[in-house]
């Protein structure tokens, strides 16, 4: 299949990144410039969301085709300038099928800061993100990050990068999507129950009756 019948083979794909795109976007989950996201197409390809475009208005049109090495199948769009971190992570992860990387104001601000965001504090929040890793500061759309991106990634499904943003994983676009929103929202938890000063997270029995509810589910 050359380039041109596999671009249009994904359609359905391309239209579901944009409306993700959107939803990023109308959700106040990432700038109209910020962010980037990808699903993976076979075992060779991605689309993924380019760079230079308005976010909150982006089409499946819009949305660009690359091989895993990294080659523009659609140099019409101007390739993301994270494509290399989102192929890394994929190299890194072959179970993944797409990533989402945003701005979340309230996530970010955590990357910005040595206190961690607390995902244990709802059932929720465990159960649907673990346990956050932390990626060193890189340069955006460098090597660097591709490499630090990718190392973090093997052993969670949720990254936060280190005074830049937030990077999520999953079997489809839905989870890592919902990863970042749940994300979001236990930023607010862990901001606001600090302030009031009555935090109570989920206790170690109970963090283990979670984690064996999750592995029986999968």
């Amino acid at each position: 299949m050359n380039p041109e019948e596999l671009y249009g083979s994904c359609m359905e794909a391309r239209d579901e990144l944009a409306y993700f795109m959107r939803r990023l976007y109308e959700r106040g989950l990432t700038t109209c410039s910020g962010g980037n996201l990808s699903v993976r197409i076979g075992e060779e390809h991605i689309v993924i969301t380019p760079s230079a475009l308005d976010k909150g208005r982006i089409t499946g049109g819009q949305i660009g085709l690359l091989t895993l090495e990294g080659k523009n199948l659609t140099p019409h769009l101007a390739a993301s300038i994270e494509a290399r971190m989102h192929i890394r992570v994929y190299e890194a992860r072959p179970d993944i099928r797409a990533i989402v990387h945003a701005h979340p104001v309230t996530a970010t601000s955590f990357a910005a800061m040595t206190v961690d965001i607390n995902t244990k504090l709802t059932a929720e929040a465990y159960t649907v993100l673990g346990v956050p890793a932390k990626a060193p500061y890189a340069l955006m759309g460098t090597e660097d990050l591709a490499d630090r991106a990718a190392e973090a990634v093997k052993g969670a499904d949720v990254v936060i990068l280190e005074n830049h943003g937030i990077l999520t994983v999953g079997p489809t676009l839905l989870a890592a999507f919902d990863r970042l929103e749940v994300l979001e929202a236990a930023a607010k938890m862990t901001i606001l129950s600090t302030l009031m000063r009555g935090m109570s997270p989920i206790n170690g029995e109970r963090i283990a009756e979670l984690d064996e509810w999750m592995a029986a589910r999968k």
